[in-house]
């Protein structure tokens, strides 16, 4: 069960058709959310993590698996164009709480899925106060799930699937932990996490926007010739030449996400200028296809890599 904390709600359950998400995230921004921004979709969750404006984690849910950071916020623009429904709520949250959300999201797994029957759970308590972590510990069942915060060791709130807001009680929590079959969660943040990464200057959330507010499946035709024959040319092709076929044929066989994406992708690697060295090449091959499973076929997809390969071949 993918569960977070409801604290102080400044918007809750706006519809996703309602929403343009370039200019709901920069009002997050300026606004300098502390807190969590929550995506709710039918088949996928998505959670955003801000820290005074700043996106510090991203994660998706999506068919029992967990997707975070830049793959996230790729995953939210994609999740945003295919969802025929969804909702969209903001919380604030304390600085305590939002640590805390943090190693939820994105922290280590110090317990994972354990049996609560077989934990001793007092030195688990003693642990955690002892090694001052700031962490959340989940506490669930197939039914149920709570949750309990921790910044320094130090308790710092409650939250269950019944909840309405923190709480500062564990009595709900208890009765989940005595369930049968109930299980434990510990992620702990690590000492070396922090504010210091936003997600959002790392990823261009306009550019992907509005280079898929149309059809995203929409592509220009491709001829029956072979991709690789207009362009080749007797003599070695320049780096910004390759960049630019690169780009096209991905705008080709993918529609114009596919545009962002391997511009996006070729920043990744350092530009078009190292797709000498055959590893640089096929990372960014592989970057591809994976931002692509969601926009096109596998035979489509497999075509273009070899388009890109007979591309960067002249270089």
């Amino acid at each position: 069960m993918f569960l977070l904390p409801k604290g102080n709600p400044l918007a809750e359950n706006v519809p996703i058709s309602k929403l343009q998400l370039p200019e709901a995230l920069e009002k997050l921004k300026n606004g300098k959310l502390t807190g969590c921004a929550m995506f709710d979709f039918p088949a996928a969750d998505c959670a955003l993590v801000y820290d005074e404006g700043k996106l510090v984690t991203a994660i998706v849910h999506r068919e029992n698996k967990e997707i975070k950071e830049q793959a996230a916020l790729q995953a939210l623009v994609e999740l945003m164009l295919l969802a025929s429904s969804g909702t969209f709520s903001v919380y604030a949250l304390s600085k305590d709480i939002t640590l805390a959300v943090m190693a939820l999201a994105g922290g280590q797994a110090t317990i994972d899925s354990q049996e609560i029957k077989l934990i001793d759970f007092k030195a688990l308590l003693d642990r955690i106060k002892t090694e001052q972590m700031t962490a959340t510990l989940k506490i669930y069942t197939p039914e149920r799930a709570g949750l309990i915060f921790y910044r320094s060791g130090a308790t710092v709130g409650f939250f269950h699937d019944a909840s309405s807001a923190i709480e500062t009680s564990a009595g709900e929590v208890q009765q989940i932990a005595g369930l049968p079959g109930a299980r434990v969660d510990l992620r702990v943040l690590a000492e070396n996490d922090g504010f210091v990464l936003d997600l959002a200057g790392l990823v261009d959330i306009r550019s992907l926007w509005e280079a898929s507010s149309g059809n995203i499946f929409a592509t220009t035709p491709v001829s029956s010739t072979p991709v690789s024959e207009p362009a080749a040319i007797a003599s070695k092709i320049t780096a910004a030449d390759l960049e630019t076929a690169i780009i096209d044929l991905a705008n080709q066989y993918i529609g114009k996400l596919g545009r962002t994406l391997a511009e996006k992708e070729l920043m990744n690697i350092g530009g078009a200028s190292t797709l000498t060295d055959p590893d640089k090449l096929q990372e960014l091959l592989a970057a591809i296809e994976k931002g692509s499973k969601m926009l096109a076929s596998a035979n489509k997809i497999k075509e273009m890599k070899e388009a890109i390969s007979n591309q960067a071949a002249q270089l």
